[in-house]
């Protein structure tokens, strides 16, 4: 668990900016609820002696732990989300199908759309939403409107007993998901209150001074990790970002941030700090950066980029 606890920690240094932090957090809280619903289903499956349905959740849960450890751009890769989504609906489909209306498995619909609101963007992936949408939809008045024809081809009959354990788990689950979506708007939320409060202050120190003072302001929000830096920054350097990719174009957007930061003077652990990464990961970038500027180890990089852009 520890060695996960620092894979974890170390992906979260490389997040490019606070953005994309928060929703690498959200990300995860999701992974861990779906592992610790999928734990209950194993455990429910369990109890009713559904073996074959155990390991179908338990090959799930250790997949889904896995994704932690992937890199963010291959977890918000917006086809494999989709992907995972939709198979997350069939699997909901398939066991609503042969467990019968009587154990309410359909109310996993509520928790997956609610899923959907949080990981696609409504206006870029809005035909990824109606898409998935319309498909648990389809699912659910298939089973609904056949009145669970399918099921009688099913070997799989629960009793009544049984099918209360499956209905008292769905009541759990519902309400479970419905804290973790308050829990998730309320991150949100923080975000933009955050965003928002940067802005006015920032503002009013444009009326107070007409621009941010080089030696002085840019720096402070530099460190204080403020996710309007970029912008303030390139009021005072409008050609830095365009001559660094002229002459390396291959420079991605966390390497310009890092390079951004140089152009101040500011040693790697102030980098790490500002970047809210590790020195290790700030030294990597600018070896990086050097390699792809061509710079020598034998020349300060940082007068290199001072000097140079």
């Amino acid at each position: 668990m520890n060695y996960i606890k620092s894979i974890i920690i170390k992906k979260r240094d490389l997040a490019k900016n606070e953005m994309e932090y928060e929703k690498s957090i959200l990300f995860d809280v999701y992974t861990l609820t779906l592992v610790f619903l999928l734990l209950c289903n194993l455990i429910l499956n369990v109890i009713l002696k559904y073996y074959i349905n155990c390991v179908i959740f338990g090959s799930f849960t250790l997949f889904m732990l896995s994704t932690l450890l992937w890199p963010d751009r291959i977890r918000f890769n917006t086809k494999l989300l989709m992907l995972l989504f939709f198979f997350l609906g069939i699997m909901i489909f398939y066991f609503d199908t042969v467990s019968g209306k009587g154990c309410m498995n359909y109310l996993s619909y509520v928790s997956l759309t609610i899923a959907v609101a949080f990981f696609f963007d409504y206006i870029k992936d809005r035909w990824i939403i109606v898409f998935l949408i319309v498909s648990y939809l389809a699912w659910f008045l298939t089973n609904v409107t056949t009145d669970y024809y399918l099921n009688r081809f099913s070997t799989q009959h629960l009793t009544d007993l049984e099918e209360w354990y499956v209905r008292i788990y769905k009541i759990i689950e519902i309400t479970f998901c419905t804290f973790i979506g308050m829990y998730f708007i309320y991150r949100k939320e923080k975000v933009l209150v955050k965003y928002y409060i940067e802005k006015e202050r920032l503002n009013a120190m444009i009326q107070k001074t007409d621009k941010i003072n080089f030696s002085g302001e840019l720096y402070d929000l530099a460190m204080s990790k403020n996710s309007l830096f970029i912008t303030y920054f390139k009021s005072q350097f409008p050609d830095f970002f365009d001559k660094i990719l002229n002459a390396a174009p291959n420079v991605i957007s966390s390497e310009l941030e890092v390079c951004a930061l140089l152009k101040l003077n500011l040693t790697t652990k102030e980098i790490a700090t500002a970047t809210n990464s590790t020195v290790r990961a700030i030294e990597n970038k600018k070896y990086r950066i050097r390699r792809k500027l061509n710079i020598s180890t034998e020349t300060d990089i940082n007068l290199y980029i001072i000097n140079n852009f």
